[in-house]
């Protein structure tokens, strides 16, 4: 059957027969790829930020199904091949024209419109998973692309990781009302026909699956292909140094003085400036006297110095250096800091656990390191 034909029959014909269209393969990828993306929108748009593990999790799984997707595409049963739906912007519009007047031929594979979103979704997929990791990458330093992706070129895919998200879940709505249209006008139940791989058609048109066991095999020695390949490569890519980040000498008159009275903060989370002003000041550090002799205060000032946020390409870094006018000492009382705290009532930060805002390691385990990763989070009960 040549790409684009139809059945001629009326939707209530008696001589239908259940005929097998859809392969196995094809179908637990796309429910496999329902439960996917599922997770990852719940994830990504509802769930807190320590489930970024999850949500990445679910973003590696879409990738290997969207690499098997394209390979069955031409290894695949017949209808599971791009040539079997592959039409003509002519013909999606034709076919459109024919919906809307209720006049619209059945096909026994994707019809035009079906096959213009299967390739949209594929398209947009990619392009979430490609954005998806550039943000890993750059903005949380996690993963293949950490050593390979600046802060900035991670914080701008963050946006166009969103932008698809919300194109995505519009992409999602509109196939399902394609789906429940051309089950309604065709009399056909399209989600039993994905689930069970019949779809009743005349029997003698379709070239379709008589013995899909030879074919079908393929898939998971594809699958394993996928996987031995690319898990091997990540891997290798993930255990490179992320580039936000820089190997710290140890300073212990930094660690015991600072670290007597309050954590000894990462130098990352402050400017230059900043540091300067603090050292500086010591004899009313934050209403305390917290003076040094000279020796052991200009070391851990030139360690501070040293290491102060412009060392640094991490997301903490990065946005908290921009401070608070008034009070640019304080690093909760930075922009970036209060926008992301916005959502934490005041009364958690009294808990005896916590104590205050200062107090980082009460909730974030990784603080020490300046890391901040959103999977390390976990707040005190």
């Amino acid at each position: 059957m040549a790409s684009g034909e139809k059945t001629a029959m009326a939707a209530g014909s008696t001589n239908l027969a259940g005929v097998k269209v859809w392969d196995i393969a094809l179908r637990l990828f796309h429910w496999s790829l329902v439960l996917l993306v599922a997770t990852a929108t719940i994830t990504g748009f509802l769930a807190a930020e320590q489930w970024l593990d999850l949500h990445v999790a679910a973003g590696i799984g879409i990738g290997v199904l969207l690499i098997f997707r394209v390979i069955w595409g031409f290894a695949g049963s017949y209808y599971a091949r791009f040539a079997s739906f592959f039409f003509t912007p002519g013909q999606v519009a034709e076919h459109l024209r024919e919906t809307l007047k209720g006049k619209a031929g059945r096909y026994i594979g994707h019809n035009p419109a079906g096959a213009l979103m299967v390739f949209a979704l594929l398209g947009v997929l990619t392009a979430l998973g490609v954005s998806g990791f550039i943000v890993l990458g750059g903005q949380e330093n996690e993963g293949a692309l950490a050593a390979f992706v600046n802060y900035q070129s991670g914080k701008t895919a963050r946006n166009i990781h969103e932008i698809l998200a919300f194109l995505l879940l519009a992409m999602i709505g509109a196939h399902l009302a394609g789906v429940i249209m051309e089950s309604i006008l065709s009399r056909e139940n399209l989600v039993r026909a994905m689930i069970t791989g019949r779809k009743h058609v005349k029997a003698e048109r379709v070239p379709g699956i008589t013995d899909e066991s030879p074919i079908v095999w393929r898939a998971p020695l594809i699958l394993a292909l996928i996987i031995l390949i690319a898990a091997p490569v990540y891997q290798v890519m993930a255990n490179y140094p992320a580039s936000g980040f820089i190997q710290m000498k140890a300073n212990a008159a930094w660690a015991s003085e600072c670290g007597d009275c309050h954590i000894a903060y990462h130098p990352s989370l402050l400017p230059r400036s900043s540091w300067r002003q603090i050292m500086a000041g010591l004899e009313d550090h934050f209403g305390e006297d917290a003076s040094l002799d000279k020796e052991t205060k200009d070391q851990i000032t030139a360690f501070l110095n040293e290491y102060a946020s412009e060392r640094w390409d991490s997301e903490a870094a990065n946005e908290l250096r921009r401070t608070d006018a008034q009070k640019p000492l304080e690093i909760t009382a930075s922009p970036y800091w209060k926008q992301r705290h916005r959502d934490i009532a005041a009364e958690i930060f009294k808990r005896k656990a916590i104590g205050s805002k200062g107090n980082c390691l009460a909730c974030h385990k990784d603080a020490a390191n300046g890391r901040f990763a959103d999977e390390e989070i976990s707040i005190p009960e």
